[in-house]
């Protein structure tokens, strides 16, 4: 896996990135749920979420190669955590689902960005690269996504006037 001299030894590197596809995933998939009134966004959400969990299953197999134990369902709470922040905002429309996604995926992509400055072989390496191009194709189809639906979010409902 990666050479010497990295601050954080590889199969942590590989398990982070598993947890947060792991993440990922669960997101997709919970606001896919949300987006049923919005067949072209329910359905790349669904295929969005099948990416994170194939780039799961790859580095769980990365994982299980070096010896370590694989990231699964129970791997961290956190998982909970952007599913159930698209809880709070799916119901303020598609368009803030969206953003809140492209949230996720910046945040995804950077993790992987920084994973690729690793010195990698060739094979994990290669895997890396793959995946992050996924990622990318997904925050570009989300932003183009969120432009069709206006490319604004709406404000939430501020209080009521007092009487």
């Amino acid at each position: 896996m990666a050479g010497d001299g990295d601050d954080i030894p590889a199969v942590e590197l590989i398990s982070a990135l598993a947890r947060l596809d792991l993440e990922a995933a669960l997101a997709y998939e919970a606001a896919a749920g949300m987006a049923q009134g919005d067949g072209d966004l329910a359905e790349n959400l669904r295929a969005f979420a099948r990416d994170h969990r194939s780039h799961l299953e790859a580095l769980n197999e990365t994982l299980e190669a070096e010896g370590d134990a694989p990231v699964g369902p129970d791997a961290g709470v956190a998982g909970a955590v952007l599913a159930g922040l698209l809880g709070l905002t799916g119901p303020l429309g598609s368009d803030v689902v969206v953003v809140t996604l492209l949230g996720n995926e910046q945040l995804t992509n950077l993790a992987y960005d920084a994973a690729l400055s690793y010195d990698w072989d060739e094979e994990t390496g290669g895997m890396l690269r793959r995946f992050q191009q996924d990622e990318e194709r997904h925050v570009a189809w989300l932003a183009e996504k969120h432009e069709r639906l206006g490319g604004t979010t709406r404000e939430p409902p501020g209080p009521p006037p007092s009487a």
